[in-house]
Formats: structure tokens, sequence, C-alpha cells
């Protein structure tokens, strides 16, 4: 028997800070959410970013996938449903 899997999508703008929102996630190693710089070595899980600016909460491929950023573990305690891997 197979199971439904139903996919979350929330605004990533809703749980960013000002920092993360004025930094360019695409090209920094940063976390998406507070914008602070992971330290090299570091643990963290990562989110997928939709081109509408939502994450969502499945690590399949999925339409519209700007891929994968991190998130760091402070912040990944913000999230209440699994959106990170």
């Amino acid at each position: 028997m197979n199971t439904i899997q139903r996919i979350i999508e929330i605004p990533l703008f809703e749980l960013q800070t000002e920092k993360a929102r004025n930094v360019d996630i695409s090209i920094s190693s940063c976390c998406c959410i507070c914008g602070n710089k992971i330290k090299e070595g570091a643990k963290f899980k990562q989110v997928q970013l939709l081109t509408n600016g939502n994450i969502v909460s499945t690590d399949q491929d999925i339409e519209n996938s700007q891929g994968f950023f991190p998130v760091g573990s402070e912040c990944l305690k913000k999230l209440v449903i699994q959106f990170s891997f």
C-alpha cells in the first residue's frame, strides 16, 4: 500500500531576518534564514527553494526548483514541519 505525501510550501521571506533578505544566498555560504555565515565544516541542513520564493517540504525533484540552500542548526529549529534534508 502506498502512502500519500503532502507537500507543504511556505514563503521563505516570512522566516528570513532582514540580514538574510539582503544577502545573495545563491552565491554565499550563509544560512538562507538568518544570513549568518556557516562555518566551514559545520553541520547544516538544506531547504529546497522554488522560483516563487517558497520552500517546500520535500527533497524530491520538483518543478520550478532553484535547488537546495543551507540552513544553520539554530534556524533549523524554526522549521516546525520537516523542510530540511
